[in-house]
């Protein structure tokens, strides 16, 4: 019967996905990175747990022919999100630090070996929210993969009263997309630098939460650092 329920849920909130997400008109900064990196494989998207909603859908529009792996927990909560996350034709990996953690990262690094990307919220799947866990920096080390964070935000929106304030688009808003630029991690890192890498990570997808909020709020031309250069993409 849950395996059932998943399955209804899965379709459901695929169409209300589809139809919110879509009636939201997109900006994006740092598409160029998008760009250069989306089709070469070997990616390791990292997002907050609140910003799944969005994202997945921002991934499978923008990444034609190609398959993300997110990692889901093996929760019962985790089996709905898994069954989203295939029913959008991606692949779903189980497990966390808590429960089947070692199996998934194998399985993550198979998948990222083969030329895959994978997604990963680095503050779940219990947080504490918006702080990042040091095993996406590990998963980058071993296998070699770029660390791309993203994050997004809406002008029309609700959070729940979860732990991690999830973010649910209302439609016909506008939603803004922020790239940052990769981060690898060389592979002989000590456990010292690992933590240097994953401040910088936490405080990348701080600034990128900024730049978002800063685009809703005064319009486009918003930057991710002067140096840098991004690009400001309109999508319709």
């Amino acid at each position: 019967m849950h395996r059932f329920l998943t399955i209804i849920f899965a379709s459901l909130f695929n169409v209300f996905m589809r139809f919110v997400c879509g009636s939201n008109r997109l900006t994006v900064t740092g598409q160029d990175v998008f760009e250069r990196y989306g089709q070469q494989g070997g990616n390791i998207y990292a997002f907050w747990h609140n910003r799944l909603f969005y994202l997945a859908h921002f991934y499978v529009r923008r990444v034609c022919g190609r398959k993300l792996t997110m990692l889901v927990s093996m929760s019962r909560d985790g089996d709905y999100g898994a069954a989203v996350v295939r029913k959008l034709g991606q692949d779903a990996v189980r497990g966390s630090s808590s429960r089947g953690g070692p199996q998934a990262v194998r399985k993550l690094v198979t998948k990222i070996a083969g030329g895959g990307d994978v997604a990963i919220t680095p503050d779940g799947p219990r947080g504490p929210a918006f702080t990042v866990n040091e095993g996406v920096i590990k998963l980058a080390q071993v296998t070699g993969a770029r660390i791309i964070p993203v994050s997004f935000d809406a002008s029309r929106r609700r959070q729940l009263k979860s732990w991690d304030r999830f973010i649910i688009l209302k439609p016909f808003g506008r939603v803004h997309v922020a790239i940052g630029e990769p981060i690898e991690i060389p592979r002989k890192t000590t456990s010292g630098d690992r933590e240097l890498y994953r401040r910088q990570l936490e405080e990348r997808l701080h600034e990128l939460d900024r730049v978002c909020r800063d685009h809703l709020t005064s319009g486009p031309g918003e930057q991710l650092g002067a140096s840098r250069g991004p690009l400001t993409q309109s999508v319709r």
